[in-house]
């Protein structure tokens, strides 16, 4: 971490520890520039340190508030149809987005009453994508789940079709 966040500076060129240094930075800039995809690679092989590869990532692709990764995210929700999948495989993918949209952005409500209504307005949106994304043959249990009441969860319906 001293390498990305700054913690070990870099000594003089004359201290004994330079070298060691140097080559320490050039393994965790190598661990930086080799965990990412290989379209961004050129982007920040050429710069001298991890820490500044780290802080070029950071500037470009976070800004502070995940709205780059939750607008990803909600995209590829909006996206995601069955088509070829199965059922099973659509839904799936379909919670792992969910998972990672509502960890991205937490309930921010303090008061229980107004955190459930928050939730169920959610959930409702969750059956509504998970359905709008199945394929035509599944019309008819679709339409009978959108007239259950009380209103099904996104597992419930899921259940059903």
């Amino acid at each position: 971490m001293g390498y990305i966040n700054g913690d070990l500076p870099e000594p003089p060129q004359i201290d004994p520890a330079f070298k060691k240094r140097r080559t320490k930075n050039v393994v965790v800039k190598g661990w930086l520039i080799n965990s990412m995809d290989l379209k961004l690679v050129s982007n920040f092989i050429r710069f001298p340190t991890a820490k500044v590869v780290w802080d070029s990532i950071a500037t470009t692709y976070f800004d502070g508030a995940d709205t780059s990764q939750v607008y990803d995210l909600k995209r590829r929700v909006t996206r995601l149809k069955e088509g070829d999948r199965s059922i099973e495989t659509y839904y799936n993918n379909l919670q792992g987005l969910w998972r990672e949209i509502n960890f991205r952005r937490p309930n921010p409500m303090k008061c229980d009453a107004d955190i459930q209504k928050y939730n169920l307005i959610l959930q409702e949106d969750i059956v509504y994508t998970f359905l709008d994304g199945l394929d035509d043959c599944v019309d008819k249990i679709r339409a009978g789940v959108l007239q259950m009441q009380p209103f099904q969860t996104v597992q419930q319906a899921y259940a059903l079709v």
